[in-house]
């Protein structure tokens, strides 16, 4: 599968809210808002997907690969049938 580049925004409240940053990607199909777990500095965080990019900047700055898109949509399933009782 050819890699992909995605772009990925933090939630924060501060002015880097609104910045995208450029992660390698071989997830297919996600759409906007979706959450992935990332690599950042030292450790790992949570984005949102913002798009998808051909952009050749987008492709020179992606250095790393996300590493999975979080299901919310199933742990949200798991905690209304009582997967923790």
């Amino acid at each position: 599968m050819p890699e992909t580049i995605a772009l990925v925004k933090f939630k924060s409240f501060s002015a880097t809210e609104y910045m995208e940053y450029s992660y390698k990607t071989n997830i297919e199909n996600l759409k906007e808002n979706d959450v992935v777990v990332v690599p950042t500095n030292n450790s790992y965080s949570i984005g949102y997907f913002s798009r998808y990019s051909d952009n050749k900047q987008h492709i020179r700055n992606a250095t790393k690969v996300i590493v999975q898109r979080v299901d919310i949509e199933a742990y949200e399933n798991m905690l209304f049938l009582g997967g923790f009782d």
